[in-house]
């Protein structure tokens, strides 16, 4: 296959090709500054779909290249069949070069999941598979163990918006948010047995802390006055006993 110096204009940045694995700012400037300074290595070109002229790989270095005002960039272009192949390339040669994060596994564990079918739904083939297995064929293509795959799933399952949020942000791990899920699961009675989360006392009482002022902001905005401030003292009053009694004098 060979390297062709393609007009930048000429090549065209697309869903789901660009949303696989979101570009960081950091590695974005960097790549920016070197290309700046060494211009486009061809070693590394872009990978274009032959004949749609869409990106496939390469979506960092061709933002950076915008960035710079370059005209022209090297460009291999790779046929494929159709999306599903040109996405799952993308996907593998992506994977291969990075540690992905908790948001990556969520993100191509969808994408997967669509691309080969859903566990109740079967594989697209017509073959029929069922969770664990499918969790053992994810495992292997993201890298991690079927015991993080289920735990992804489950998140993306039953996880609320904000909870999804918290990963994408990095404030919580996929282990956490699973973690979390659960306990909402049982305390609504979807699920029975005792908690497994493993949290220590400190970090329950700070979940249930943060789920209590979420809950109570809200009863607040939609406005509590049928709720008396006597009586709202009176409960805080209760909760100051109850930590006051449990610390030895």
């Amino acid at each position: 296959m060979k390297t062709d110096f393609i007009n930048i204009s000429e090549l065209s940045v697309q869903d789901p090709f660009s949303s696989i694995f979101p570009i960081g700012n950091e590695t974005l400037e960097s790549i920016a500054q070197d290309m700046e300074t060494n211009g486009f290595d061809e070693i590394f070109p872009i990978i274009a779909w032959e004949g749609k002229n869409i990106v496939v790989d390469g979506h960092t270095r061709f933002a950076a290249a915008k960035a710079v005002g370059l005209e022209a960039v090297p460009v291999l272009f790779k046929a494929f069949e159709n999306e599903d192949d040109a996405v799952l390339y993308s996907f593998h040669v992506q994977r291969n070069r990075r540690n992905m994060s908790d948001e990556d596994i969520l993100n191509c564990l969808a994408l997967l999941d669509t691309i080969h079918g859903s566990t109740k739904e079967g594989s697209k083939d017509g073959s029929k598979q069922n969770r664990k297995e499918t969790n053992e064929i994810r495992a292997k293509e993201l890298g991690i163990s079927p015991n993080k795959v289920d735990k992804a799933r489950k998140v993306m399952e039953h996880g609320n918006e904000d909870i999804r949020e918290s990963i994408s942000s990095g404030e919580k791990s996929i282990n956490k948010a699973f973690q979390e899920v659960q306990e909402a699961r049982r305390e609504s009675g979807e699920i029975k047995g005792p908690s497994t989360t493993g949290l220590g006392s400190a970090a329950r009482y700070t979940q249930t802390l943060g789920k209590f002022l979420k809950e109570l902001t809200r009863i607040k905005q939609d406005g509590w006055q049928d709720v008396s401030q006597e009586k709202a003292l009176a409960d805080i009053e209760s909760v100051k006993e109850l930590i006051e009694n449990s610390y030895p004098e």
